[in-house]
């Protein structure tokens, strides 16, 4: 799995000593996985064999949580 997180300048340039790393995951809900059929199981993909399947990506996308203490 590979995959990336981007980051604004003004995350990586500002004072954000308060934020702390939490975790990271992969968001992948059933509506984003293929169903049937030959690629089961797998991101529902928006195209396939050059058509459009009208499905969202060809890879679940990647989240992190940053937490704060108050």
């Amino acid at each position: 799995l590979f995959d990336q997180i981007l980051f604004t300048n003004n995350l990586i340039n500002g004072d954000y000593t308060h934020l702390q790393f939490y975790k990271a995951g992969v968001f992948n809900p059933h509506y984003l996985t293929t169903k049937k059929g030959r690629y089961k199981g797998y991101p529902f993909r928006s195209f396939s064999n050059n058509k459009f399947t009208g499905g969202f990506s060809d890879h679940y996308p990647v989240y992190i949580y940053l937490i704060r203490e108050q």
